[in-house]
C-alpha cells in the first residue's frame, strides 16, 4: 500500500499539487499511450521520497537531493516539504528552471567558469544559491564578479575523495584553497563537498561501505586541519543512492545528495533493493517476423545504454538488445505477444534515459493514467 501523505495536499498526483499537466492533456487509458513512453509511478516516487527523507531525519542528517535524476521542480518541491534543506543541480542552466518555478535553495555541484558566470552571479541575487570550486583562479573571479553585484556566494570546496575527477586532493591544498576563499570578497566559506561517484555501485557491500567511510575519513581529516587553522567547517555534504546509508553513520558527515533513489535504474537495484523502480520505459512489439526475437520501437533513442542495456520487467528469462535507433529486441518471449502488444523496460541508468525525454507519463500501482508531467531541465547541461 502507498503511504501515506506528510501533509493534506501533499501527495504527487497532478490534482493536487499541478504537475505542469499539459493543458489539452486527456486523461487516457494505458493503451492509448503514445510509445515509445517514459512511465512514472507515482506511487512508487512518493514511497521512495518518504524512506530517504525518514532514512535522513533518521540519522540526523541534511538531506539535498541531486536534482540531475528526475530533473522536475514539481518532484523537488515535494522532495522539500519532505524535509530536504535544499537541492543540487549540477549546471547553472538547470538551476535557472527550478529557482524560476520556486525552488530558492540550490548548491550547483559543478564549478563555474568564466563564460557562465555572469548566469550564476545573477542567479545568485535572485535565491539562495552555492557553488562549489577547486580552483584558486576561478574562485577569484567568482568573488570579484559578486562582489561588483554587492552580494555574497556561499562557497563549498570540491574535495577529491578518490574519484579522480573534479576536487582537490585532500590535506594541505584543500586548506590553501579554504584560506583563499575565506579572504575574498563577495565569497563566503561553506563547507567542504566530496562525491564518491566511483563507489555508487561498488559489490561486495562490505567494500562499498568500507571505501566510502574512508572517503568520509579524509573529509573528517581534512576538516579537522582547517579548524585548527580557525576557519569554522559548516557543512560537508557528500554521497550517493548508493553510498547514503553509509554517510549518514559517519560523524564527519552532516549533509547527503542522493539522486536516484527518487525513480531507481536497474543497475541502482542491484544494489539498493529496499527502493522501488518507479521508472519504465513503455514499448510496443513491431514485429514478430524475427524468430529469435520480438522487435519493439525503443531503440538508443528511447533506452540509453551507458549502463547496460534496459531489463525487461516481470520476465528475468527475457534479455533487450539495441537494435539501432528507433528499434530494439527482446528475446525469451517468443509466442508471448502479439504485434501492438506492449513491453515494459526498466532504465539501466535513470539519469541519461530520462534527459531523452520531453515528458513523463503519470500512472499508478493500479496502471491508471493521470497525466503528465514536463521534464523541465531536460538538456539544460550548461
Amino acid at each position: 500500500m502507498p503511504l501515506p501523505c506528510a501533509a493534506a495536499g501533499a501527495c504527487l498526483s497532478p490534482r493536487s499539487v499541478g504537475l505542469n499537466v499539459a493543458a489539452d492533456y486527456r486523461f487516457v487509458q494505458l493503451d492509448e499511450v503514445q510509445t515509445p513512453a517514459l512511465l512514472l509511478n507515482v506511487d512508487a516516487l512518493e514511497r521512495n521520497l518518504a524512506r530517504m527523507a525518514k532514512l535522513a531525519r533518521g540519522g540526523g542528517k541534511a538531506l539535498r537531493p541531486h536534482n540531475k535524476t528526475h530533473k522536475s521542480p514539481v518532484i523537488a518541491k515535494k522532495q522539500m516539504a519532505l524535509g530536504a534543506v535544499g537541492i543540487c543541480t549540477a549546471k547553472v542552466g538547470e538551476a535557472e528552471i527550478m529557482v524560476a518555478n520556486g525552488v530558492a535553495d540550490v548548491l550547483i555541484t559543478s564549478e563555474p567558469v568564466p563564460r557562465n558566470m555572469d548566469r550564476f552571479v545573477a542567479l545568485a541575487a535572485k535565491a539562495k544559491i552555492a557553488a562549489t570550486v577547486d580552483d584558486a583562479e576561478i574562485a577569484r573571479e567568482l568573488g570579484r564578479r559578486a562582489g561588483a553585484r554587492g552580494i555574497e556566494i556561499a562557497i563549498l570546496v570540491d574535495v577529491n575523495v578518490g574519484q579522480e575527477r573534479t576536487g582537490v586532493d585532500a590535506g594541505p591544498d584543500v586548506l590553501r584553497l579554504v584560506e583563499l576563499v575565506f579572504k575574498t570578497k563577495g565569497l563566503r566559506f561553506a563547507g567542504l563537498q566530496g562525491y564518491e561517484g566511483h563507489l555508487q555501485s561498488r559489490m561486495p557491500e562490505t567494500e562499498r561501505r568500507a571505501l566510502a567511510c574512508a572517503a568520509y575519513d579524509r573529509l573528517g581529516e581534512t576538516k579537522v586541519l582547517i579548524e585548527d587553522a580557525g576557519i569554522a567547517v559548516p557543512t560537508i555534504t557528500t554521497a550517493g543512492t548508493g553510498t547514503a546509508r553509509f554517510a549518514l553513520e559517519h560523524a564527519a558527515v552532516n549533509e547527503i545528495q542522493p539522486g536516484s533513489y527518487c525513480v531507481m535504474d536497474s543497475s541502482y537495484g542491484a544494489v539498493e533493493p529496499s527502493f522501488e523502480n518507479a521508472l519504465f520505459i513503455l514499448t510496443s512489439v513491431l514485429s514478430l517476423n524475427r524468430r529469435d526475437a520480438l522487435v519493439v520501437d525503443a531503440g538508443w533513442k528511447a533506452a540509453s545504454t551507458d549502463s547496460g542495456v534496459p531489463k525487461v520487467r516481470d520476465h528475468p528469462e527475457a534479455t533487450y538488445k539495441e537494435a539501432g535507433d528507433e528499434h530494439g529486441k527482446i528475446a525469451g518471449l517468443a509466442g508471448t505477444h502479439r504485434a501492438g502488444d506492449v513491453v515494459w523496460l526498466v532504465p539501466s541508468h535513470c539519469d541519461t534515459t530520462i534527459n531523452l525525454y520531453d515528458k513523463y507519463i503519470l500512472v499508478r500501482d493500479d496502471g491508471t493514467v493521470e497525466g503528465e508531467l514536463a521534464i523541465a531541465t531536460r538538456g539544460k547541461s550548461a
